[in-house]
């Protein structure tokens, strides 16, 4: 895992800043920036731990690697490298500081540039390693670390100036969101999905619910698109649905990934949605997708579910009279054909393996409000889970 081209440090003396960043966070940019600040070199940032060790699949060390890399990719002072404690072997802290060590020196002679003696004589240049400098917030590191050699060693006590740890974090990230850097708080982000067929409100549920937790919140991408092509329901093809995949997608990712995102985020339609249209259209002779056509499609749409994560989705079924609002096909508004867009839909979550995370609603509209409202309150005071 150090095979990533980063410009090499170079100086009199570097920082030296190692943990496994699950996730990174304020507490972690206080020992990293006063490394960067103390060291001519700059900081070299060792991401370290095992498959599986903190943060879930959503946070294993190659993507927690990956992220810290690109909070700091516009800073050359900074180096980021990654140790697989497994891959090498070495054994569970207290143990394993030999094979880790050794392991740290190879990374250190890439990462860092050896200072050369200037010499007139050409053949006598000599060369020197700048001086390492570790920076540690954990007591038990700073004792491992100062009996091994002479090194310089700081101990930082974080806690006592940025109560915040990974842990916190961990067991409610909302209530800790400002302490998050931007990287990781995409997989913190609480993504609730508002689904359901047509002209059942959700679109204003959506938005309603995003003004009252100033939360973004996405729209049917879909709409915009075939307002701008002036294409209706049925003349939609596999190329028009397929665009719907990929537009609707970019745009959740964009807004769960925005600045504006403080840990909740609100979505009005996914790829399961689109994928209950174009099953339902494919079977329709008078609408232009056929079922060749919707083969690829559901593919598709399966991939783009795998890739989404919702914590929760709340399922809104046919009810009331369906609005005309002179953009929908009309002949699929009917109560049966409503109920059977139902019922696909609600295959296509099953299938998806979301099914434990659905909540059907059946009240009023704001009795349906009411009931993502108290649910949400719930998230942001008592954490994720």
């Amino acid at each position: 895992m150090i095979h990533t081209y980063q410009k090499p440090l170079s100086g009199e003396s570097v920082g030296v800043v190692f943990g496994s960043f699950a996730p990174l966070h304020q507490g972690h940019l206080d020992l990293i920036y006063r490394a960067k600040k103390e060291n001519d070199g700059g900081a070299l940032v060792i991401v370290c731990g095992f498959d599986g060790d903190k943060g879930g699949p959503d946070m294993d060390l190659k993507r927690r690697y990956r992220y810290v890399r690109e909070f700091f990719a516009d800073d050359d002072l900074v180096a980021v490298y990654a140790i697989n404690d497994g891959e090498i072997g070495a054994a569970p802290y207290p143990n394993g500081w030999e094979q880790w060590l050794d392991e740290f020196y190879k990374i250190f002679e890439k990462a860092v540039e050896p200072n050369c003696i200037d010499s007139s004589d050409l053949t006598l240049m000599q060369y020197y390693w700048p001086e390492r400098h570790w920076y540690v917030g954990d007591r038990e590191y700073y004792v491992d670390l100062d009996a091994m050699w002479h090194e310089k060693v700081t101990f930082v006590d974080r806690t006592s100036d940025n109560p915040i740890s990974a842990t916190k974090i961990r067991n409610n990230p909302i209530k800790h969101w400002d302490k998050i850097t931007f990287p990781f708080r995409r997989i913190f982000s609480h993504n609730i999905l508002i689904c359901g067929t047509a002209s059942e409100g959700k679109s204003t549920l959506v938005t309603d619910l995003g003004k009252y937790f100033n939360a973004p919140h996405s729209w049917e991408w879909p709409r915009d698109y075939m307002k701008e092509s002036c294409v209706s329901d049925w003349e939609l093809d596999g190329a028009d649905y397929m665009a719907f995949l990929q537009g609707q997608y970019d745009l959740n990712k964009k807004l769960i990934n925005s600045p504006a995102n403080n840990g909740i985020f609100f979505a009005d339609t996914d790829s399961m949605v689109t994928r209950m249209y174009a099953e339902y259209y494919a079977k329709d002779d008078t609408c232009a997708l056929t079922e060749e056509e919707f083969q690829k499609i559901a593919i598709a749409a399966d991939e783009y579910a795998r890739k989404s994560r919702w914590d929760k989705i709340f399922l809104l079924g046919p009810h009331g009279t369906f609005v005309d609002d002179h953009e929908r096909y009309m002949a699929h508004s009917g109560m049966k054909e409503r109920q059977e867009l139902y019922e696909i839909l609600c295959e296509n979550i099953k299938r998806t393996g979301n099914w434990d995370k659905v909540v059907e609603l059946k009240g009023s509209y704001y009795e349906n409000f009411m009931v993502i409202v108290n649910y949400v309150r719930g998230v942001i005071e008592n954490g994720r889970n």
